[in-house]
């Protein structure tokens, strides 16, 4: 079972891993910038621990999509 505590930080996650942009060498890493516009665009509220959550699970993301 998914911790209910941070759920939210992995939904965000997902969210914005979804519509992440991609170059010739695969995935880009999500961006402070794309993490604002989500927060705006869907009125989702995200502390900056949340966002600093977000990076870092997108750090082990992209270490992971470069194999």
């Amino acid at each position: 079972m998914f911790p209910q505590l941070v759920s939210h930080v992995w939904s965000a996650f997902i969210s914005l891993s979804n519509t992440r942009t991609a170059g010739f060498n695969g995935p880009n890493p999500i961006t402070y910038e794309q993490i604002k516009a989500w927060k705006d665009l869907t009125d989702t509220p995200l502390d900056s621990r949340d966002v600093e959550a977000v990076m870092a699970i997108d750090k082990v993301y992209m270490r992971a999509a470069d194999g």
